[in-house]
């Protein structure tokens, strides 16, 4: 049996949990090491994680059937002939999955311009849809500033429409199947009932189905598949009392 991925995620945070989905889908096996935010014990920007991802975010995975083809001086403290090369960013960690371990193009395509494509959803989903959802949940859980609150929902709003017009007459985003493109967006979307409070158009679960009919019909389109349904599991129990 192939050693397992080790995998430093969080117990919350929407990005690790895009890796988790893709785990699941491609059952490849992995062992999870959950880490906390900021500079405190266990936490990425402890100086025991930055020396294994100096970025200081997480996922990360170490793959042990990755080669050692890194000569960072700081990178070395860590001896890759045992755990493979470290990766972070939750796209990249779902494309070198695919890549490796995808042998029937279950997620993905290899063939053009589909192949572009799923690259270009992936791009859209980590520049767009992940910073400014960020955005619009810290303002929406504090920050009293009518006016950016208002943008940054303007934003999200904008990112949902994107989709829904991406969506007319198709099922998913790319192709006639289900890809890693697809799956990017699951986690951020899970938590549009807060990024959006107080949106006078799309607060409500039915103004967004109204509004955004192709994206409502996707987004629960993926929600029914059992690797997400077995990552929305995982998380819960690895948050019991929330």
């Amino acid at each position: 049996m192939a050693e397992k991925i080790t995998f430093y995620s969080h117990r919350q945070g929407p990005n690790p949990w895009k890796s988790v989905t893709v785990f699941e889908e491609l059952e490849v096996p992995y062992q999870t090491i959950y880490l906390e935010f900021g500079k405190v014990p266990n936490g990425v920007e402890d100086e025991g994680f930055l020396n294994k991802n100096p970025a200081g975010r997480v996922p990360l995975i170490y793959d042990p059937a990755t080669g050692n083809t890194s000569n960072s001086p700081r990178s070395q403290k860590v001896d890759r002939r045992r755990t493979g090369v470290p990766l972070t960013e939750s796209n990249t960690i779902a494309l070198y999955l695919v890549d490796q371990y995808d042998k029937d193009a279950k997620l993905t395509f290899r063939t053009t311009p589909e192949k572009y494509l799923v690259s270009q959803w992936l791009y859209l989903q980590g520049a767009t849809q992940a910073p400014m959802f960020q955005q619009a949940l810290l303002f929406a859980l504090g920050k009293n500033n009518p006016e950016a609150q208002a943008h940054l929902r303007g934003i999200v709003k904008r990112t949902l429409a994107t989709i829904d017009t991406a969506l007319d007459g198709k099922t998913y985003l790319v192709g006639d199947k289900c890809t890693i493109a697809d799956l990017a967006f699951v986690n951020w979307d899970l938590t549009l009932d807060v990024r959006l409070k107080g949106d006078p158009e799309a607060a409500l679960r039915e103004q967004r189905k109204a509004l955004y009919p192709n994206r409502w019909a996707w987004h629960h389109r993926i929600l029914e598949r059992p690797a997400v349904k077995k990552m929305i599991q995982t998380q819960k129990e690895a948050n019991p009392s929330s």
